[in-house]
């Protein structure tokens, strides 16, 4: 495959002209506070990966219809290069943590999520992903190891967790290597098994679990897409009336940058980006769903050039994570405070303060 992905028929200025320019509208800023919280996050996504994504999705650009935008730095405690495992712990918990680390202190104490304090104020909580459901971003919002490896650990935990709704890879591990069996664990734990697309409109609105085979580079699931999974819970989460909290991830994004796959990762940006199209159009419509959209950590030193025909493409100047700033972009009540640069623990930080003003507003 090739390492670089041509756009063609679309010459840069072209593009970046394709994009529109939004007003916050009355419907985001209707409430003042949350009832609802969406997390967003384009795994190993730097401002060239959301650049690639505003190219190649033109006019149709999602994340830059955002009124808010914001700079987030990835330094994790152990290194100026972060991992998913402590980046996420970072946005979960509001605390710098080692790299593999997920949502433990230096002694392995088990730090507070936001999924877990919403959980505590009633709200329903959802985890999808294109990923196996336990990888270090999903985990680190509802399970607690020393190590992002440790695979059956984490999935008994996720699974014996009061989470509602959770979708995404992994049904071919099951079974292997330590892995216990998917149908009686899910069981075990109350779960209604979810395992073919076609299943999902008829899963329960509580304690559903769709497990599908992981795909190449982590890309969507053929009939399970990520804008379809990011629906399918939002169907779901949305009927409780206390609120949700909701965590979707694209994998494929960072798994694509990582093996320097270019078609791989422009279609994993597209459906990235449409699936922030179908949280932003559910938040507009609510209206009191705050919806943040965020990479972890950039990958891969992605660079964005054209040949000598002003077609774009993706070069890869390397296959590892590097410590470049990631945008953050920002929808709903509550978006003002993510403007500016700051650190990604303070993604947590704020979303904490709005959820207890909001607990304490409409108890």
């Amino acid at each position: 495959m090739s390492r670089t992905l041509r756009l063609l028929g679309m010459p840069v200025l072209l593009a970046l002209s394709s994009c529109r320019s939004i007003q916050v509208t009355s419907e985001e800023s209707r409430a003042a506070l949350p009832r609802n919280v969406v997390l967003l996050v384009g795994d190993g996504m730097g401002p060239s990966h959301f650049t690639a994504a505003r190219l190649l999705r033109g006019d149709a650009f999602e994340a830059g219809r955002f009124p808010v935008t914001g700079l987030v730095s990835t330094r994790s405690a152990s290194s100026l290069v972060t991992d998913s495992a402590a980046s996420a712990t970072a946005m979960a918990t509001g605390m710098k943590a080692r790299n593999h680390t997920v949502s433990v202190d230096a002694e392995g104490k088990p730090l507070t999520t936001l999924l877990e304090l919403a959980e505590g104020q009633g709200k329903s909580s959802g985890l999808v992903t294109t990923t196996f459901f336990w990888d270090a971003t999903p985990a680190a919002f509802a399970a607690h190891v020393r190590s992002r490896e440790e695979g059956p650990a984490i999935v008994q935990q996720i699974l014996g967790s009061e989470v509602d709704v959770i979708a995404g890879g992994g049904a071919e591990l099951f079974g292997k290597e330590g892995m216990p069996e998917l149908v009686n664990t899910a069981t075990q734990h109350g779960w209604s098994l979810v395992v073919e697309p076609s299943a999902l409109p008829s899963a329960p609105v509580t304690k559903a679990l769709a497990v599908f085979p992981t795909q190449t580079n982590d890309g969507d699931v053929p009939g399970a897409r990520l804008p379809d999974l990011a629906r399918w819970a939002l169907e779901r989460l949305s009927n409780d009336p206390d609120g949700f909290f909701l965590v979707v991830e694209h994998e494929g994004t960072d798994r694509s940058s990582h093996q320097n796959a270019p078609d791989d990762l422009g279609a994993s940006l597209r459906s990235f980006d449409e699936a922030v199209g179908v949280v932003a159009d559910f938040a507009r419509t609510r209206g009191d769903t705050l919806v943040l959209v965020v990479g972890d950590h950039e990958t891969s030193g992605l660079r964005v050039v054209t040949d000598a025909a002003g077609a774009l493409t993706l070069e890869f100047s390397s296959k590892q994570h590097t410590g470049t700033l990631v945008p953050l972009f920002a929808l709903g009540p509550g978006a003002e405070r993510f403007s500016g640069l700051y650190e990604n623990s303070d993604i947590a930080r704020k979303v904490k303060a709005l959820l207890d003003a909001a607990s304490t507003a409409h108890p």
